[in-house]
């Protein structure tokens, strides 16, 4: 299972972590995970349902995530090479009662826009039009041309909780 974020404590380590982000320039919000194998995932927020971003699975080997995302302290960095995506930030630790938060930059198509982001614990709906795959594989298995599809239903699973 995905650690909730406000779990986080005093160590603010962002591994198996999922963040809802606003950004300042128009407001729209996106969903960000932090998979524990250094994988990135995540997807753009409307009405309450998320749309995962969608990767090229044949350059990513197989069980694992694409992207990257690193943390020295309470600096973090989130990048989504297929989305061109880059967020660069900080970690607040949680003040007593209160969830941590991130903040930092994000950096897409060479806009560049502050983003406010509060920890989610649990994936939202998934929006329309998505495929699960069956295979693993994030092809559409009706599709015979083999089109690649999103990762929608896996990409937001629930990841085994770490002791």
């Amino acid at each position: 299972m995905l650690m909730p974020a406000a779990a986080l404590a005093d160590e603010t380590a962002l591994a198996g972590s999922m963040w809802t982000c606003t950004r300042a320039r128009d407001g729209s919000q996106f969903l960000i995970v932090f998979y524990p194998d250094g994988g990135v995932g995540g997807g753009e927020v409307d009405k309450g349902a998320v749309s995962p971003y969608v990767f090229d699975a044949s350059r990513t080997p197989e069980g694992r995530w694409p992207g990257r995302w690193g943390q020295t302290g309470a600096d973090f960095t989130w990048e989504f090479p297929d989305q061109h995506m880059r967020i660069e930030g900080r970690v607040a630790a949680a003040a007593r009662g209160e969830p941590s938060r991130l903040t930092g930059t994000e950096t897409a198509l060479e806009l560049a826009s502050p983003v406010a982001c509060i920890p989610q614990a649990k994936a939202p709906r998934i929006g329309p039009g998505l495929v699960i795959p069956q295979d693993g594989h994030f092809i559409d298995p009706d599709d015979k041309e083999g089109a690649l599809k999103v990762p929608a239903g896996v990409s937001l699973q629930p990841q085994p909780r770490r002791r």
